[in-house]
């Protein structure tokens, strides 16, 4: 199985792990329902910074930097 692992990078550059083994992603208001293979899920405000489909099988989300949008630990 190839699942991605999601992290978000902060307005200081700063990268923490959201969640691992998600197996769907929504996009929703202005940001992303993550949904894990047993069904957890967790809303992240923000937009996509990278995706790794091949290596690290990862998605990298990130603050609107053109918004300057900040989003709390709170939201993950």
């Amino acid at each position: 199985m190839c699942l991605s692992n999601v992290f978000y990078i902060d307005s200081n550059g700063q990268q923490q792990e959201v969640m691992r083994d998600v197996a769907q992603m929504e996009a929703r208001n202005n940001g992303f329902l993550l949904i894990g293979l047993l069904g957890e899920q967790k809303f992240v405000q923000g937009e996509v910074r990278t995706i790794d489909f091949v290596d690290e099988h990862s998605v990298v989300l990130g603050v609107n930097l053109a918004k300057h949008e900040q989003v709390s630990s709170a939201s993950f």
